[in-house]
């Protein structure tokens, strides 16, 4: 949903559109705010990577009770840093 020509990427815009399409208000500065924060590069995309850093948690204690729940069906999860 957040990159539906499967490129790898976000932007600004990309976010804010899957937003929408999700009946979702984003503030556009608080948008840009997390894409500074997580683009390693500074290249004003941020990788699936930076995604995934963004959103795993920080606590290891935290990342081993995710990595024990069940994945969604016909995917693999990955937690940790």
């Amino acid at each position: 949903m957040l990159d539906p020509k499967n490129k790898g990427w976000l932007t600004g815009p990309d976010v804010l559109n899957s937003f929408e399409l999700l009946g979702l208000q984003a503030i556009k500065d608080e948008v840009y705010l997390f894409l500074m924060r997580y683009d390693r590069d500074s290249d004003g995309r941020i990788l699936y990577s930076d995604f995934c850093e963004a959103f795993s948690p920080i606590n290891n204690n935290s990342a081993a009770l995710l990595s024990r729940r069940a994945p969604c069906p016909g995917q693999q999860c990955s937690f940790s840093r």
